[in-house]
């Protein structure tokens, strides 16, 4: 009995402490509790979904590489599983979303006036910046609702039997544009946690308190059903080499043994499938394309699938014309009319430029550097002669090739007998022991410079 006594007494002081704190102390409390508690659970829950996505992304490429589709036939399949777990996580937020609001509303009915080291303005920023992210969670667990629902749908489309092409394609399309729509919410998080760390690091600054190290921010580059990924941190381990457009290491712990494929004159008739092909190998390219291809709707359609199959998308300029035979000012048109068309398309520039016919000009390098695009050429390539338009020859020229070394870049192009060719020449690369390169971890200093 004494025992509880105590604890209760215990208890009575300590909650006739908290009523008496003064406004400073209740509102370091309030961010503390944030910082702590609410902040990191945040992060870890919208990583967890992120990281899901990421996942989802192989399952279903791996699911689609099976003829009988049956992975989307079974509800117990890691496919339904995954969207089981982002469904559990998503409405977990509902617990955050609370937490959230209860916390902008300390803040904001925190009274401050009679403080010599708060003002109004500064517990108002931190309500302002809790508020906020509660509305983008509520936000993240709505639209994440329409996502679990259209990708579900989208499974349940390719099940019939009456399923083709574009039912593929038309349901990616609206499952990524759902994504992309609650992606922008991952940002706005991470923006007002950003926010709230400063609007807190000026309060405790103010009370002499030490100050924290920016929240963790979610990566919030995720990946939707068959979309690609790209992660802004991945430190670079190549760098193109300026007199032979060779790909060499600029890291230790890069391959030496390794070789570039590139496909120009996309996308025509080829690349799409030539992309699938690839994509099934797990095999890495940049595809450089032309302008006069994405125009219209047609052409922009297949650059998208091209680029949600996870491949880096190049600029080949507008009308395949030699750089050297046009005036500065055409060539600032061939450049940039395609960088604009190809951002129209996927929704970001591209950081690679290959000139027709491996023919530069001083203007032509000149504007691609404006562009942020490292230029580059190649180290060999057969398939435009005509005793290697034909798969069998074609794949053994590229593969036993004197010219074929460590580093090597690969040029092909949208052709019919290569694309029937790229499984040999990627299994034979293979074998002889060369691994193929990301282009993503290609260092964008560097390249052809003259």
């Amino acid at each position: 009995m004494k025992k509880y006594i105590m604890a209760i007494m215990l208890i009575t002081a300590m909650v006739i402490l908290g009523a008496c704190g003064s406004p400073e102390n209740k509102v370091l409390s309030n961010i503390e509790d944030f910082e702590e508690e609410t902040a990191p659970g945040l992060t870890n829950s919208i990583q967890s979904i992120i990281d899901y996505e990421a996942e989802m992304s192989g399952l279903f490429n791996e699911s689609l590489t099976d003829e009988e589709l049956s992975d989307f036939k079974d509800d117990q399949s890691p496919l339904y599983q995954n969207l089981n777990e982002r469904t559990e996580l998503a409405e977990g937020l509902s617990k955050t979303h609370e937490e959230l609001k209860d916390t902008a509303e300390a803040f904001e009915s925190a009274d401050v006036s009679g403080s010599e080291t708060l003002n109004e303005e500064m517990v108002q920023n931190l309500s302002a910046a809790a508020g906020q992210l509660a509305d983008d969670v509520k936000n993240v667990q709505s639209g994440y609702e329409e996502v679990l629902s259209s990708e579900t749908a989208f499974f349940e489309s390719l099940k019939r039997e009456e399923a083709d092409y574009n039912t593929l394609t038309d349901g990616m399309a609206e499952v990524n544009g759902i994504h992309e729509e609650v992606t922008a919410h991952y940002q706005s998080i991470n923006e007002q946690l950003a926010a709230f760390q400063n609007y807190s690091n000026e309060v405790k600054t103010a009370l002499g308190e030490e100050t924290s190290d920016s929240e963790k921010a979610v990566q919030t580059e995720s990946d939707s059903s068959g979309g690609s990924t790209e992660n802004s941190e991945t430190e670079p381990l190549y760098t193109v080499d300026a007199a032979t457009s060779s790909i060499v290491p600029a890291a230790d712990d890069a391959d030496s043994s390794a070789v570039l494929i590139t496909i120009d004159d996309a996308p025509d008739e080829n690349a799409v499938a030539m992309a699938h092909t690839l994509k099934e190998l797990d095999a890495p390219a940049i595809f450089f394309v032309n302008g006069m291809f994405i125009e219209s709707e047609e052409g922009k359609d297949k650059l998208r699938e091209i680029h949600e199959l996870g491949f880096e998308i190049g600029n080949h300029t507008y009308n395949h014309f030699n750089m050297q035979e046009i005036t500065p000012e055409d060539t600032a048109l061939e450049i940039i009319d395609t960088g604009d068309l190809i951002e129209e398309a996927i929704g970001e520039r591209p950081k690679f430029f290959r000139a027709p016919f491996g023919v530069n000009s001083e203007a032509s390098i000149r504007i691609a550097e404006e562009e942020n695009m490292t230029v580059m050429n190649w180290t060999y390539g057969f398939d435009w002669e005509p005793d290697y338009q034909e798969p069998g020859a074609l794949s053994d020229i590229m593969v036993n090739t004197e010219m074929l070394g460590d580093g090597a870049n690969l040029l092909m192009h949208d052709r019919s007998w290569t694309s029937e060719a790229l499984p040999d020449i990627v299994n034979g690369l293979r074998n002889k022991g060369y691994s193929l390169i990301d282009p993503k971890l290609i260092d964008s200093e560097g390249g052809v410079t003259e």
